[in-house]
């Protein structure tokens, strides 16, 4: 009983999450601009909310048939917004092109296997997608060292993927799923590094909120 309520929580919070990145939207908005930002981190969700949903549809797992279609939808979305706002689209696009060919491949791949093996074998490719898009967050790590600033990670988002991560990671050890498991501990291990870096490298222009960091008061320097 209670890991059904658990479940149900889980997937209105991961629902509710899927609006945060409004905020980043509203942020470009006011800033006239997304230049500076990093499409990655909306590209490759897209790819791994891909993966999950086949593996749902597949599973007949309506929790991760409903979280990643609107999950995807949103991220459409997101990625339509920075479009929009990016005078640099030349990233954007080529993240697109690569990710769209990653599915196909990955999804070919996948239909060899028999079907006692299929379901198993897509698991393993979402799960693999997964962590292969912490990608983006290592490369939001190198970007903020090299620019000597935050300023471009949302403070709000990364900690609202730290308690969704935890609560995956969870999830997948409450349910015996090893491919949840393993993939969000990946991730949690990302997370919380990034949250580090509010401490040495601090925003340009706000406070970290929870960790009350004062802005820093110097420039950042200039990172493609």
């Amino acid at each position: 009983m209670l890991l059904e309520i658990f479940t149900v929580w889980l997937g209105l919070f991961s629902i509710g999450f899927t609006f945060l990145p409004m905020f980043m939207v509203l942020d470009w908005r006011k800033r006239g601009t997304a230049d500076g930002f990093s499409s990655v981190n909306f590209v490759l969700p897209m790819l791994v909310q891909s993966f999950w949903l086949r593996h749902g549809f597949m599973t007949n797992d309506q929790t991760n048939i409903i979280i990643n279609s609107i999950n995807l939808v949103f991220f459409a979305f997101y990625v339509s917004a920075f479009a929009y706002y990016q005078p640099k689209r030349k990233y954007l696009i080529g993240q697109i092109v690569a990710a769209l060919l990653a599915i196909k491949l990955a999804f070919s791949y996948v239909d060899t296997h028999d079907a006692d093996s299929i379901n198993d074998a897509m698991g393993s490719m979402a799960a693999g997608a997964q962590i292969f898009s912490l990608v983006g967050g290592i490369y939001e790590i190198k970007r903020a060292i090299s620019m000597g600033t935050t300023e471009y990670i949302p403070a709000g988002f990364q900690f609202a993927i730290f308690t969704l991560i935890l609560q995956w990671l969870l999830f997948g050890i409450l349910h015996g799923n090893q491919f949840i498991a393993i993939s969000n501990a990946a991730g949690l291990l990302v997370n919380m590094a990034t949250l580090a870096l509010y401490f040495f490298y601090p925003p340009l222009t706000w406070t970290v909120p929870i960790f009350n960091i004062p802005p820093q008061k110097k420039d950042a320097k200039k990172v493609e």
